[in-house]
C-alpha cells in the first residue's frame, strides 16, 4: 500500500509540473504513457466507495489541469460542442436505466459510474484539448513510450521469470480464476490483467510507432522507434494470443493499402523481417503452426477456446429470448458473471453441463448486460468514430491525414478484438481506445499545423457535434 501511495504522489506531481512548466499538451502525452504502465494492482481501496487506481488518479489530475491550466488558453478557433456528446449521454443514460433493473444493482451502478468517470471523462478531456497535429503526435509518442516500457517489463517476464506486478498488493481481477499458463505455457502479460489485453494494446500501439517513424527527423529518434517496434513485436508474439495477432495483421494490411509511402515501406520492412524470422527459426514457425492446428482441433484447449466464442453467442441469445424485457435492457452492467449461466458442452469426448464462467466477447457481455439496445448504442458509437476517422483521412492533406489513418486502423482493430475478448469498459486498453476516439472525432480543419483549410464537414448525423 505504501508503494502505491508513493507512486500516486509522484504521478500527480509529475503531471502537474509538466503542465505548468511545459504545456497541457505535454501533460496529455505523459498521461497517455502513465495510463499504460500501471497495473490494476496499483490501487488504494476505499471501503464502501471505490478503488482509487492510479489511472483514476491520473483522470482526476488531468481534469483539474484541464479546468485550470487550460482555462483561458485558446488557439483562436471556436471549440464547439463535445463530439459524440449525444451518443455518450444516451449510453450512460441507458446504462443507468439498465442498472435500475439489474439483478445486481449495486455492482451495476458502480460499473456505470466507472464508465462515466474513467472513460467518458478521459475522452472529454482529450477531445476538448486537441487543437494541433503536434498534440496528437505527442500523444501517440506517449502511448508508444508507455507500451515500450510495458514491453521491457514483458522482456523481464519472458527471460527472467519476474513480473512487475509482483511488487504490488494482490488484487482479484476478472481473470483471477484463469491462468495464462494452464493451456499453452507461459504467456507474457506485463502490467496488464491478461496476455490478450496486453496484445490488444500492442496491436494498437505498433501502428502509432509507424506514424512516429514517418515523422522522425533525427537518427536517434529513428533508432529508438525501431527498437521500440521490435520490442513490441516480440512481446506481441510472446502473448501467444490469436486475436491480437490477427488484429495486428489487419492493421498492417490497412497501413500498406492506405498509408503514406514511408509508412508502407516501414510496415513492409517489419512484415518481411517477421517472415524471415519464421523462415529461419524452426521453433517460431512450429509454435505458430501448432497453435493454428490446435485452433482447428475442438479437443484441444485452444480449439475449445475458439469454439467457446460461438457457444457464448448461442447462450446469450437463448437466455435473452426467455424474457422480452431482459432482451431490451439486459441484466444490468457487470452482471454477466453473477447470472450462474450453464450450457451443455463436450468435455473429454462426453457431453456435460458446464458453468459459463468466462465471457470471451465484449459484444456478448454488452448484449447480456445492457440488452440489444445497449449493444446497438455501442455499435453506433463505434460506427460514428470509424466513419469520422475515415472521412478525416480523406478530407485532410498530407502529412496530417496519417493521424486519421492511425485512428481508423486502431478503431478497426479494437472493434475486431471486441469479438475475441471482453475488453470494453475496463483496463488500460480502454483508456487508449477512448483517447483514439477523441482523435478520430476531431475536425480535420482544426489539426492543421500553421494553416487554415476548407475541408468537408463531418455530417452531424454521424459526428453528433464534431468539434469545429
Amino acid at each position: 500500500m505504501t508503494l502505491v501511495i508513493v507512486l500516486d504522489l509522484l504521478v500527480a506531481v509529475l503531471l502537474i509540473a509538466t503542465a505548468v512548466r511545459k504545456s497541457m499538451d505535454a501533460a496529455l502525452a505523459l498521461a497517455a504513457c502513465l495510463l499504460m504502465i500501471f497495473p490494476s494492482q496499483a490501487q488504494i481501496p476505499l471501503p464502501g466507495l471505490f478503488d482509487l487506481t492510479t489511472q483514476r488518479l491520473i483522470v482526476v489530475v488531468l481534469l483539474g489541469l484541464h479546468l485550470s491550466v487550460s482555462k483561458g488558453a485558446d488557439d483562436g478557433q471556436p471549440r464547439g460542442p463535445l463530439p459524440l456528446r449525444f451518443l455518450l449521454a444516451v449510453l450512460i443514460g441507458w446504462m443507468l436505466f439498465s442498472s435500475a433493473n439489474s439483478v445486481v444493482p449495486e455492482i451495476s451502478f458502480k460499473s456505470t459510474l466507472s464508465e462515466y468517470f474513467d472513460f467518458a471523462m478521459i475522452y472529454a478531456i482529450y477531445a476538448r484539448s486537441l487543437s494541433r497535429a503536434e498534440t496528437v503526435r505527442k500523444i501517440f509518442a506517449g502511448f508508444v513510450a508507455g507500451m515500450t516500457i510495458c514491453s521491457f517489463f514483458g522482456l523481464l517476464e519472458i527471460y527472467a521469470g519476474w513480473s512487475v506486478t509482483s511488487i504490488f498488493p494482490a488484487v482479484a481481477t476478472r481473470f483471477a480464476d484463469l491462468t495464462s499458463e494452464a493451456d499453452r505455457g507461459a504467456r507474457v502479460q506485463s502490467t496488464f490483467d491478461h496476455s490478450i489485453l496486453f496484445g490488444a494494446a500492442l496491436a494498437m500501439a505498433i501502428p502509432m510507432g509507424f506514424f512516429l517513424l514517418d515523422k522522425a527527423k533525427s537518427g536517434g529518434q529513428k533508432l529508438y522507434l525501431w527498437l521500440a517496434q521490435i520490442l513490441m513485436m516480440l512481446c506481441l508474439y510472446k502473448t501467444d494470443s490469436r486475436g491480437p495477432w490477427i488484429a495486428a495483421i489487419l492493421s498492417f494490411a490497412l497501413l500498406v493499402i492506405l498509408g503514406s509511402e514511408r509508412i508502407r515501406t516501414y510496415t513492409g520492412a517489419i512484415v518481411m523481417a517477421t517472415v524471415l524470422v519464421i523462415a529461419v527459426r524452426p521453433g517460431v514457425r512450429e509454435s505458430i503452426f501448432n497453435l493454428y492446428a490446435a485452433t482447428l482441433d475442438p479437443d484441444s484447449p485452444q480449439g475449445a477456446s475458439y469454439q467457446w466464442r460461438y457457444v457464448l453467442f448461442h447462450v446469450a441469445r437463448t437466455e435473452l429470448a426467455k424474457d422480452t424485457g431482459r432482451s431490451i435492457w439486459g441484466f444490468g452492467p457487470e452482471s454477466f458473471f453473477y447470472l450462474g449461466l450453464t450450457t451443455d458442452a463436450v468435455v473429454d469426448g462426453e457431453m456435460h453441463t458446464v458453468k459459463v464462467d468466462s465471457c470471451d466477447s465484449a459484444y456478448v457481455e454488452l448484449m447480456m448486460d445492457t440488452g440489444y439496445t445497449g449493444l446497438f448504442i455501442v455499435a453506433l458509437l463505434l460506427a460514428a468514430a470509424l466513419y469520422c476517422s475515415f472521412r478525416g483521412f480523406l478530407a485532410s492533406r498530407a502529412p496530417d491525414k496519417s493521424i486519421y489513418l492511425i485512428a481508423f486502423v486502431n478503431l478497426t482493430a479494437f472493434a475486431f478484438l471486441m469479438s475475441n475478448v471482453e475488453l470494453w469498459g475496463w483496463g488500460q486498453q480502454s483508456y487508449m481506445f477512448w483517447i483514439v476516439v477523441a482523435i478520430a472525432m476531431s475536425n480535420p480543419a482544426r489539426l492543421q499545423v500553421g494553416r487554415r483549410i476548407t475541408s468537408p464537414r463531418l455530417p452531424d448525423s454521424l459526428a453528433f457535434g464534431a468539434v469545429r
